[in-house]
C-alpha cells in the first residue's frame, strides 16, 4: 500500500503544479493523510502478524496441557476403586462420585443444588451377566 501512495505522489509531483494552483494544496494533504494511513495499516498488519504467531504458541502449549491433564485424568481413574453415575431428579443433570462421596449418601447436585440422598446398600458389584442390574452391562461385552 506504501508503494501506492509514493506512485501517487509521484503522478502528483510529475503534474508540476505551481504554487498558486488551488488545487496543489489540496492535493499534496491528500497524498499525506494517504501516507499516514497506509503506514498505520502496515503497522496493525505487522501487529496483526505478531499476535496470531504469538496465539498460535499459546494453542500449542494449551494442546500440550490438555494432553497432560488427560493423561493424568486417565491415570486418576484407573487409581480410583469405584465411580457412580447420579442423574438429578430435579434438573435432569448427569454427574458422577467416587467412592468416598458416594459413601457419605448426600450430595448437592453440582447443576442446580438439590440436595439429593442416596442409599448404596441396595447395589451388588456387577458379575458381567447383567443379572445385578436391568442395563446393558459393559463388562459383558
Amino acid at each position: 500500500m506504501l508503494e501506492k501512495v509514493a506512485y501517487i505522489k509521484g503522478l502528483m509531483q510529475g503534474m508540476k503544479l505551481k504554487d498558486e494552483d488551488p488545487y496543489k494544496e489540496l492535493f499534496v494533504n491528500i497524498v499525506d493523510v494517504l501516507e499516514d494511513m497506509a503506514a498505520a495499516i502496515a503497522d496493525a498488519e505487522d501487529n496483526i502478524m505478531e499476535l496470531d504467531e504469538y496465539i498460535q504458541e499459546i494453542d500449542e502449549d494449551l494442546e500440550a496441557v490438555e494432553e497432560y491433564l488427560d493423561e493424568e485424568l486417565d491415570e486418576d481413574y484407573e487409581d480410583e476403586d469405584d465411580y457412580y453415575t447420579i442423574v438429578c431428579p430435579t434438573c435432569g443433570e448427569e454427574f458422577s462420585v467416587d467412592d468416598e462421596v458416594a459413601e457419605l449418601g448426600k450430595i448437592n447436585c453440582p447443576n442446580c443444588g438439590e440436595d439429593l440422598e442416596f442409599d448404596l446398600s441396595d447395589l451388588e458389584e456387577c458379575s458381567g451377566d447383567c443379572s445385578c442390574c436391568e442395563e446393558e452391562c459393559e463388562d459383558a461385552e
